[in-house]
């Protein structure tokens, strides 16, 4: 049985738009929401107008132990109703971060047999990033505000 690119990376409502292999090196698959609209976040109105495309790379979970990289076109719109600018959501990426949700996920469960330094290296990461993934979903779970913590 074979899979689609969209089946293997398993992100609703996204279209794989291009896939390339960069032999030794990683894997860019480019996507973008499936919908051409997005919901005002200020007034509820649907909209259509893009004001801009944003083109942002993402770490994602590795295939084959290959680093997957996201190449994610976060479209603005501008809301005829309000006449504000905003950008869509992605559920499965924070906010300003350069990795999805499900990639921290991993790599707090991998920090929690090994150590921040291993892990970051295995996974192409810098120590910080990992120790910003940490403090990040222990404050999630926690519900607490965890950036006083010393490293």
């Amino acid at each position: 049985m074979k899979f689609t690119v969209e089946q293997i990376l398993n992100l609703p409502d996204m279209k794989v738009l291009d896939f390339q292999e960069i032999e030794g090196e990683e894997i860019i698959i480019t996507i973008e929401k499936s919908v051409n609209y997005s919901t005002c976040p200020s007034c509820g109105q649907n909209t259509q107008s893009i004001h801009q495309n944003h083109w942002r790379m993402i770490h994602d979970l590795s295939w084959s132990k290959k680093p997957v990289l996201l190449k994610i076109n976060r479209r603005q719109f501008k809301c005829h109703k309000c006449k504000k600018v905003f950008s869509e959501k992605l559920d499965f990426v924070d906010k300003s971060k350069g990795y999805t949700k499900r990639l921290a996920t991993d790599i707090v469960q991998q920090v929690l047999n090994s150590n921040i330094h291993r892990v970051a290296e295995r996974n192409g990461l810098s120590d910080e990033e990992v120790e910003s993934m940490l403090k990040k979903q222990a404050s999630q779970i926690l519900n607490i505000n965890l950036s006083q913590v010393k490293s």
